[in-house]
């Protein structure tokens, strides 16, 4: 069970092979508000791609909070 500042909120999932398992707060780094999440996530260099990958209604386009691969 996963505790703290975002222990009941919604997760979302990305990646396969090496990458899978990367997962997200589906909230706004920003703002906390809930976001809508990409449909996929892009990976660069072995890592995840530095950019935003969703869309806030306040702030726009923005990056969820990343929680690691799990």
């Amino acid at each position: 069970m996963i505790e703290g500042e975002y222990e009941n909120m919604h997760r979302i999932t990305y990646g396969e092979g090496e990458y899978e398992g990367a997962t997200f707060v589906q909230v706004c780094e920003r703002c906390g508000r809930f976001v809508k999440a990409d449909k996929m996530m892009r990976f660069q260099g072995g890592t995840l791609a530095d950019r935003p990958n969703a869309t806030c209604t306040k702030c726009g386009r923005t990056k969820m909070i990343f929680e690691g691969f799990l």
